[in-house]
């Protein structure tokens, strides 16, 4: 245990997760002011509009801040891979965009027609996401997590003190809100491009670059898509099946999660490019004992919201999210597996190399989330997407652990 806390390992996953911190402290902020002052509903259709432009995003975009980072850390020609990398993400960012802005409204009718305005605000997301996203890629893939922590806190700064600004200029609005998110968005894009070298231009990009990043990229872009959607599809399908009040309160409760989806990440940042660069399995299964241990541990943390929620929903979002702290003592249980499961995750992907079984496992997780989101939600509301939620983590990073410590073995 000695080793494994005085590590390298640990030197970056703690810079990662102070800065990840401050960012999910100025989130939460913005969250937490965000449905006090919609209320319930206006809160429901915030996040159900996010999530749809979430899913399009994230969809293509994560798998090209993957590929990006291990092509960037471990081959010979990194510029030319980030140049590739930039010009993807710059045409697929303004192509989705246009395509949700088109969609918009016959997409409202189908979940609430409600939904119209917010999902074209949201389609601007897009784009904007897309280019915020590529200067981390470029920062973690030169393991430069000091900076990447920084432009990840002056985001959520920014997208605090917009908020702030149009409560106190203009009626907060869920456009309005949504608004507050890609304005901050773009201006952590304006310091992230401030802080890389935009050397990578004058670079050739060849034929074998374009294959490489491709062969690569496929099943994890499949996977991504599969991911994107059951990341966020219990917010629209809790919408449709339940109406917007049972969404605000299964969102305040989820938001008390954001640290820990933010911290699974920020150990994701750190165990990547190392996966990446390790040339013998005895190194590979060395380092992931260090980083499951790691992982083991702060899971814990998930567990302390069973205690804490009564005091804390109360708190933060008031009397009227009462319904949310049931919800936040089931989901505390799923979020622990969640945050358990990040470094064999990040072994499947990286080390080895098995994206095809990473899009399995999604395909998995999607087909069960839906399934018990149907079944639950119309019974249960909330408490029953919790419950599907939770479920749904619990099977699925244990089987991705038995998948990963087998193939370290084979």
């Amino acid at each position: 245990m000695k080793t494994i806390f005085a590590s390298q390992t640990i030197k970056d996953s703690s810079i990662v997760t102070v800065g990840m911190g401050l960012s999910a402290i100025l989130s939460a902020l913005s969250i937490f002011l965000i449905a006090r002052f919609l209320g319930p509903s206006g809160f429901g259709f915030y996040v159900s509009a996010l999530a749809v432009a979430v899913i399009i995003t994230d969809s293509v975009e994560l798998a090209i801040s993957n590929s990006l980072v291990k092509f960037a850390s471990g081959s010979d020609r990194p510029l030319s891979f980030i140049k590739y990398g930039f010009y993807l993400k710059v045409g697929l960012g303004l192509f989705l965009g246009l395509l949700l802005a088109q969609l918009s409204r016959p997409l409202a009718q189908l979940i609430q027609p409600e939904l119209t305005g917010p999902l074209l605000t949201a389609s601007v997301f897009i784009p904007v996401l897309f280019l915020q996203r590529f200067p981390r890629s470029v920062l973690q893939s030169q393991k430069r997590f000091l900076a990447d922590s920084f432009l990840e806190v002056m985001t959520s700064l920014l997208r605090l003190l917009f908020i702030l600004g149009f409560y106190y200029w203009f009626n907060l609005t869920v456009n309005l809100a949504i608004l507050a998110y890609i304005l901050g968005a773009f201006g952590g894009f304006l310091i992230g491009a401030w802080l890389i070298s935009w050397q990578f231009l004058n670079q050739p990009v060849t034929a074998s670059i374009k294959s490489a990043f491709f062969n690569f990229q496929k099943w994890l872009t499949f996977g991504f898509i599969v991911a994107a959607i059951h990341g966020r599809i219990d917010s629209v399908l809790l919408l449709r099946l339940s109406g917007s009040e049972a969404t605000g309160i299964y969102q305040a409760a989820y938001r008390f999660f954001m640290p820990v989806i933010q911290l699974a990440g920020a150990l994701s940042l750190v165990f990547a490019p190392r996966f990446a660069s390790f040339d013998s399995k005895l190194k590979i299964n060395q380092y992931l004992f260090k980083a499951s241990a790691l992982s083991f541990s702060l899971a814990a943390l998930s567990l302390l919201m069973i205690p804490l929620s009564p005091v804390l929903v109360n708190l933060i979002f008031g009397a009227k999210y009462a319904a949310s702290v049931a919800t936040v003592k089931i989901l505390s249980l799923g979020f622990a597996a969640f945050l358990a499961g990040a470094p064999f995750a990040s072994h499947l992907i990286y080390s080895a190399h098995r994206t095809k079984i990473f899009f399995l496992l999604n395909v998995l997780q999607l087909l069960l989330l839906v399934s018990l989101d149907f079944y639950l939600m119309p019974r249960f509301g909330s408490v029953g997407a919790a419950w599907a939620m939770t479920i749904t983590l619990i099977i699925i990073n244990s089987l991705m652990a038995g998948v990963a410590l087998w193939k370290s073995r084979s």
